[in-house]
């Protein structure tokens, strides 16, 4: 069954109550074995049990499964203090995005909600780094970082653009969501607000947003910017960086459209 045969037997509400924004790209997911099938809150038991069959291969199952691996041989106690992690039982307890994971000695993530696959092979990636020293205090953009060059735009366009737009549309929730996932507000002498988020414990972020301005003829765009410490390629490859940032994004997105 491909994507279309799949997309046909959803409800084609769009209604982002299931972690995807759309039911096109839900049905997409459920192909390539993304998402699970009961994510989808109005389908009929049926066309459910119907739709299991075309779930395909998760590509992120097997990259979690080499990542336990790798950080199956880390001694924890040892890396932990390098990585601001708080050691209980043998297992790794570290704070993300306002969070508390669990990172047992074989790899395995456990919290109480419920958690993605992305943020398994982030905290795998994360824990893997075995990064050393303390933040610097200095801010840097993206494209400062090791190898942050060749990813700045897709990190403008799918990170920036899409914080800002959502704070342009509705600052009050937006703002009240990055509290909730630790956020704290800062002084800024350029932006018009900025918050402070300690993503991981090693890992602080920026975040500076800038208003529309709409005084007499002087028209001008909202803008935003994420900034990072400047230590922080220490702990996550450019990539994961990203897909830190991504999550914040989905997070918030996927909770103003509940």
């Amino acid at each position: 069954m491909n994507t279309i045969d799949v997309y046909k037997r959803l409800p084609k509400t769009n209604c982002g109550e299931c972690p995807e924004r759309t039911c096109m790209a839900f049905a997409l997911a459920i192909v390539k074995g993304g998402t699970e099938v009961e994510n989808c809150p109005h389908l009929d038991p049926s066309v459910a049990g119907e739709l299991r069959n075309a779930k395909g291969t998760d590509w992120r199952e097997s990259l979690i499964a080499g990542l336990r691996e790798e950080v199956s041989r880390l001694d924890f106690s040892r890396c932990a203090g390098g990585l601001g992690a708080e050691l209980v039982d043998g297992a790794m307890k570290i704070r993300c995005l306002g969070m508390d994971f669990l990172v047992g000695p074989d790899g395995e993530i456990t919290t109480r909600g419920y958690i993605n696959p992305w943020i398994k092979i982030l905290l795998l990636h994360y824990i893997r780094s075995g990064g050393r020293g303390e933040p610097s205090g200095r801010w840097v953009s993206f494209s400062e970082l090791k190898a942050g060059l060749v990813k700045a735009s897709s990190f403008q366009r799918d990170c920036e653009e899409p914080l800002g737009r959502l704070l342009d549309d509705d600052f009050a929730a937006t703002t009240a969501m990055l509290s909730r996932l630790g956020a704290e507000e800062t002084a800024s002498e350029s932006a018009d607000h900025a918050w402070r988020l300690l993503a991981l414990p090693k890992v602080p972020v920026l975040i500076l947003y800038w208003k529309e301005e709409e005084e007499l003829d002087v028209m001008g765009s909202s803008s935003c910017r994420i900034l990072f410490d400047a230590t922080a390629d220490r702990f996550l490859d450019v990539e994961s960086l990203v897909f830190l940032v991504e999550g914040l994004v989905n997070i918030i997105g996927h909770a103003l459209r509940r």
